[in-house]
């Protein structure tokens, strides 16, 4: 049987207060003493240190928030030293906060474990194979040899040494905002369930979002195709119309090599009929004007011309009547010469109109001619443009048509994910029964322990869900916080007393000050009685640490349990010599 057990915690200072560990059950005590003023306080006297410095030795990283963080800033090389138990043989584990990548053993070999043997033939050994040998050792797990989603030692053992104030606000969860699938896994592993099933149902999840990621995100050549398959599918239909179209234009253009000579001759006369229209329209407001001014000319009347003197009183004696039919006849002689001017020119404008109209009938037949040859073919340009165009439109149908296979694959794929749930769910209920022997287990120390604490026992909840394991624990006044707490401790109690029997675990149940906050005294102290004699029955180590005034030391007494027995170190606030570590920092 490989069980692990915690011995002595020292360090490399000499003034760090050694702490001593029996079997069975220990305490750790901050206590406030007379002479300490009332701004001492015992948080910071290194209870909790205490516990970071176990996990830290043990393969923890340094978290940002913790004291052994702000310690190793201190300008000092400081250096852990763990000696415990494992499986029997006697060891120390060295490890040092400026060079935490690795560990050094000393005392007995430890078969299965690999590293470099030092001058003084201690074993340095890289972290991730100390936790490997851990892993093994505790819950016989070896975490290098598993896949994603699968619990590890550091995952398992903060159930065993609760960490930080984060970790007792519930009891499946050791570090806050702790990842479902991480709460899932670990919690079946402790408690005897299928903890593959957990993981399995994890890669689910995984390939769901990774399929939803796909559908609401496409890249590539299809990035721009984000609609519903039925809008795909449209958009598909009338791309591949435009693409037949483009097709046959393709397939039936003639290149004509003499595509530029027509386009300028074309040119040429449609230049030639504007200009030929343009004279036609000219001459023929001409030969209106003219017709109308041939209209206006008339002969001249002598009559008229001496009737007209006549009328205002005029006599006119023979001589006069005499000028004036000769003025008569000169005017005769120039409207007529007129009138033949205008005739002639009507005449002559006439004959251009006929013979550009004639000329116009020539220009436009030949016109249709062009017309009818570049239609019936094209320049080269205009084929290499519409086959550019055939190319983008085929490749942007075929980056459609890889969309749409692609959301039926996915869709597929998620109809698939909902059959594999729901077979899971189906295999994981059967699983649930045929494991039940070890799960209640866990159950019935849990309502034992709480009925010791508070008289009649708690519930502890497995269920299987579509999502996975679900885990609940129900007290009677559940609400207050120091009920919360101990629902804490019983859970945690409840796997100790599981383990403990097994051929492989962890051997040990820490518990900070923190989870005694706030719980009645009566509580703490039926608390205490179980841990010894839980751990003393069983053979695993309890380790408390509190502080002395939640410390219920008169009820104790009167239960006839003397404390001091199992005092591993008092830590006081008196001086900083009293603290855990010698010192304020």
């Amino acid at each position: 049987m490989v069980v692990v057990i915690l011995r002595r915690v020292s360090a490399s200072f000499p003034e760090f207060r050694t702490v001593e560990f029996g079997d069975g059950f220990n305490v750790v005590i901050a206590d406030r003493t007379q002479e300490s003023a009332d701004t001492d306080s015992r948080n910071g006297l290194g209870k909790s240190s205490l516990v970071e410095i176990v996990n830290f030795c043990l393969g923890s990283n340094l978290g940002k928030g913790q004291s052994l963080h702000r310690l190793r800033d201190s300008g000092k090389e400081w250096t852990f030293n763990l000696q415990m138990q494992v499986g029997g043989h006697e060891l120390e584990v060295l490890r040092a906060l400026d060079h935490p990548s690795e560990v050094e053993l000393k005392g007995e070999a430890l078969p299965g474990i690999d590293g470099r043997r030092g001058l003084g033939g201690s074993l340095h050994v890289r972290v991730a194979e100390w936790k490997r040998y851990l892993g093994i050792a505790s819950f016989g797990i070896d975490e290098t040899g598993l896949g994603p989603h699968s619990p590890t030692f550091r995952s398992l053992f903060g159930f065993f040494a609760r960490s930080g104030r984060g970790a007792f606000v519930d009891p499946f969860h050791v570090v806050p905002q702790q990842k479902t699938w991480t709460v899932q896994v670990n919690n079946a592993f402790l408690l005897g369930l299928n903890w593959r099933l957990a993981a399995r149902w994890q890669a689910l999840k995984d390939d769901e979002a990774v399929l939803k990621t796909l559908i609401d995100h496409p890249s590539g050549a299809v990035e721009r195709y984000r609609g519903s398959l039925g809008e795909l599918e449209s958009e598909r239909v009338r791309l591949s119309a435009q693409v037949s179209d483009l097709r046959q234009a393709i397939s039936e253009f003639r290149v004509l090599p003499q595509y530029g000579d027509l386009q300028r001759r074309l040119d040429v006369a449609t230049t030639q009929i504007k200009d030929a229209m343009s004279e036609v329209t000219l001459n023929d407001n001409l030969i209106n004007l003219y017709s109308h001014r041939l209209q206006e000319e008339s002969e001249v009347d002598t009559a008229s011309v001496i009737s007209l003197y006549e009328e205002v009183g005029v006599s006119l004696p023979e001589l006069v009547r005499r000028s004036v039919e000769e003025v008569v006849t000169f005017h005769r002689d120039i409207s007529q010469n007129r009138r033949s001017y205008l005739e002639a020119e009507i005449g002559r404008l006439r004959g251009l109109v006929t013979a550009r109209r004639a000329e116009l009938d020539q220009l436009e037949a030949g016109r249709q001619e062009l017309l009818r040859q570049l239609q019936s073919g094209g320049a080269l340009d205009d084929l290499t443009e519409l086959q550019a165009r055939f190319s983008q439109l085929s490749g942007q149908l075929e980056a459609l048509g890889a969309r749409a296979d692609e959301i039926r694959r996915l869709e597929a794929g998620k109809e698939n994910l909902k059959i594999e749930r729901q077979q899971l769910r189906q295999q994981a209920l059967v699983d649930h029964y045929e494991r039940r022997p070890q799960w209640t287990e866990a159950i019935a120390n849990f309502a034992r322990t709480t009925q010791e604490l508070y008289g009649e026992p708690g519930d502890l909840v497995i269920e299987v869900t579509n999502t996975g394991y679900s885990f609940e624990v129900k007290l009677e006044r559940g609400s207050s916080h120091g009920v919360g707490n101990m629902g804490i401790f019983a859970y945690d109690m409840a796997i100790s007393q599981s383990w403990a029997g097994r051929p492989n675990n962890p051997g040990m149940l820490i518990h900070d000050s923190a989870i005694f906050e706030g719980v009645d005294e009566r509580q703490v102290a039926a608390a205490f009685l179980l841990a010894e004699k839980e751990s003393r029955q069983r053979g695993f180590q309890y380790i408390a640490l509190i502080n002395s005034d939640t410390l219920p030391a008169n009820e104790l007494l009167q239960r006839g349990f003397d404390v001091e027995k199992y005092l591993s170190i008092r830590l006081t606030d008196a001086d900083p010599s009293g603290s855990l570590f010698g010192r304020r920092f």
